[in-house]
């Protein structure tokens, strides 16, 4: 049985990973049934936390049928490799854009090496390859079947190219990664999610479209948890990546330092946020730095300059 206090389905679970050791930063849900699979199993720095998170709703690794990622970033798709290597029967369903990242890492790692530095292994643990026969490509259009329910997924661009929307039209669940952005329990804000490389605004509207179009009754997010009101949800988080977005083309329109211009999207984010507790700020800030979305729509603006 779910956690009530989450509002899921009873067929669907939500363990938090407790990344980092704060609680409602990193979750993983869990499809529950005969066949059980796991959505976005997180960094493998959180694997112990998983392990006893599935216990504690009476399930082990081992009786885990399959790993559905929403897309490869590591905060979502790290553990994955090390569950592999232990649970060689898992099934890895994937974005073919993302695979080939899954399978050879090294230039996944080294990318992410040039952001986190040092980091790395405090933040997220070891980043394992995933067999190729492991790996079930996907790319949008798909009809499945895993975790005893049916899912529609559909290619989601915008905030990277390699992540998927999968819809469940039996619960009208839709886990939705990164796409729509982070929320935390108990709270209406919603803060985008715009790290590098590959942030795609024209693409992300599509997808929003895609997504509204399908009548999500649920929105499962990875940060943190699910939003019983879709249509509010996604217009909020827009709503605050077009202001971002502005705010930092006008920052690099101006030529402006690259600090102050990240000091003045944080600033943003942080009017955006409000009157809340410090424990949801640091939720928020954990779940989605803001320095880091500034680069990734500094990266897309500098991008469309050049093509202009």
């Amino acid at each position: 049985m779910a956690d009530p206090h989450y509002g899921l389905p009873e067929t669907i679970a939500l363990v938090d990973d407790l990344h980092l050791g704060r609680s409602q930063v990193v979750g993983t849900y869990v499809m529950l049934g005969d066949d059980p699979v796991i959505v976005d199993p997180g960094p493998a720095s959180v694997l112990p936390n998983l392990e006893a998170g599935l216990k504690r709703i009476g399930l082990s690794f081992g009786d885990l049928h399959g790993i559905v990622l929403s897309h490869i970033h590591l905060d979502h798709a790290g553990a994955t490799g090390s569950l592999v290597r232990y649970f060689p029967h898992l099934k890895v369903y994937v974005h073919h854009r993302g695979a080939p990242h899954m399978i050879s890492p090294d230039k996944l790692l080294r990318s992410a090496t040039r952001i986190y530095g040092g980091q790395m292994d405090y933040l997220w643990g070891e980043f394992l390859p995933v067999p190729a026969d492991n790996i079930v490509t996907l790319g949008g259009g798909e009809t499945i079947r895993v975790g005893g329910r049916t899912l529609r997924i559909f290619d989601a661009p915008g905030h990277a190219s390699h992540h998927l929307i999968y819809l469940d039209e039996s619960t009208g669940a839709a886990w939705v990664g990164d796409t729509t952005g982070l929320r935390m329990p108990g709270h209406t804000y919603v803060r985008p999610a715009t790290p590098p490389p590959d942030i795609d605004l024209e693409a992300w509207r599509h997808t929003l479209d895609t997504l509204l179009s399908l009548k999500p009754r649920i929105l499962l997010l990875t940060h943190f948890g699910p939003a019983h009101d879709p249509e509010r949800h996604i217009a909020e988080m827009w709503d605050h990546v077009l202001r971002w977005a502005d705010t930092v083309r006008a920052s690099l329109e101006r030529g402006e330092d690259e600090s102050a211009a990240e000091a003045r999207l944080v600033a943003l984010a942080d009017a955006e946020l409000g009157d809340v507790d410090e424990t949801a700020r640091q939720q928020y800030a954990q779940a989605g730095a803001v320095e880091m979305s500034w680069h990734g729509l500094a990266r897309y603006w500098r991008k469309k300059m050049e093509a202009a």
